[in-house]
């Protein structure tokens, strides 16, 4: 486990590396995310932050919130409804008009459901925000993650969560439920972001799982039950809940951590961000080899996932087959838009 001491360490050498680190947060006007940008915002040294959200009214307030915890940063919102991926493909041509470099990259949109919602692009929505509009963000800016002298990009959802993919079915169109949508989302993270990391060596990809952590995420759950569940869910349940998971100030300060540290290098082992901290070392990546490029982590920052799975995934090529397949959705979409 990295101790919260050494995280704290870590993320206070921030300030003292080179000034203007470009960094675009996705999903991340509540909950973890956001709290991950407040520490960002506090630790970097002058920092341009670009932050994509579907309402001024969430976008205004955080942005003050930041001018006040670091004045000399830049933070620019970006407003899209990004449950759709024309509007992913805008946010992203918004953001290449004003810079030619991205640092980090950090995405942690979606939510919970019981039941199925198909959106306008024909994808299950949940499915789509967890992983589709994640990918169609690493699809279009990879030109400017490559430009950085090295960069990274961190998925905030299920890692170590992954499970055997349903290969005939996707998309889960056959298959829905919402532990269905959670494990294929959460296999299909590792799988595309090991083939980014193999074929982009200068960015280094984190998958993590945050935990429990209790967010408004919960209260969009407690909607899909029938009225008497969601009352004790939200009254009883989430109230015990909160006594053993970390708070989110934690939660933000670990996940900075994740994204920041050179813990987690590049497969061309050179990351020009912060340090490690005295008693840490490198990680081992997703595939059981220190450095390499592709990291699964659990809320403590130690590697995760199921490795008899993920070799046989890697010896069949999955991650470029699980990208393809991504690809081959994006231009499906696009066609029919």
């Amino acid at each position: 486990m990295v101790s919260l001491k050494a995280v704290q360490a870590s993320n206070a050498c921030l300030g003292s590396t080179s000034p203007g680190q470009t960094a675009l947060f996705v999903g991340a006007t509540s909950g973890i995310a956001m709290h991950t940008l407040l520490e960002y915002a506090r630790h970097c040294n002058k920092p341009k932050v670009y932050i994509v959200g579907r309402s001024d009214a969430k976008l205004s307030p955080l942005i003050k919130d930041l001018e006040k915890i670091n004045p000399e940063g830049s933070y620019t919102p970006l407003t899209y409804s990004i449950s759709l991926l024309k509007n992913v493909d805008a946010a992203c041509e918004e953001f290449k008009t004003r810079e030619d470099r991205l640092d980090l990259l950090l995405m942690c949109p979606g939510y919970l459901k019981t039941s199925r919602v198909d959106n306008e692009d024909g994808l299950e929505d949940t499915i789509s925000l967890r992983y589709y509009v994640r990918m169609r963000f690493v699809h279009n800016l990879l030109q400017l993650l490559t430009a950085a002298p090295s960069s990274r990009v961190v998925s905030i959802h299920a890692a170590g969560k992954e499970g055997r993919l349903m290969e005939d079915d996707l998309e889960l169109r056959n298959n829905f439920s919402m532990l269905n949508a959670a494990m294929h989302t959460s296999t299909m993270n590792t799988l595309a972001l090991q083939h980014i990391a193999a074929t982009h060596p200068r960015i280094s990809c984190v998958h993590v799982f945050p935990g429990v952590v209790i967010t408004n995420g919960y209260s969009i759950l407690a909607e899909d039950f029938p009225a008497p569940l969601g009352w004790m869910f939200m009254r009883l349940l989430v109230p015990l809940m909160k006594v053993v998971t970390a708070s989110l100030d934690e939660v933000g300060q670990r996940h900075l951590f994740h994204a920041t540290s050179a813990r987690y290098p590049p497969r061309d082992g050179e990351w020009k961000g912060v340090s490690m901290p005295d008693g840490v070392q490198v990680a081992e990546g997703a595939d059981g080899k220190l450095g390499s490029g592709c990291y699964l982590l659990g809320p403590d920052g130690e590697t995760v996932g199921d490795r008899k799975l993920l070799e046989e995934y890697r010896r069949r090529e999955m991650g470029k087959r699980i990208w393809d397949h991504s690809q081959e959705v994006f231009e499906r979409v696009i066609r029919e838009q």
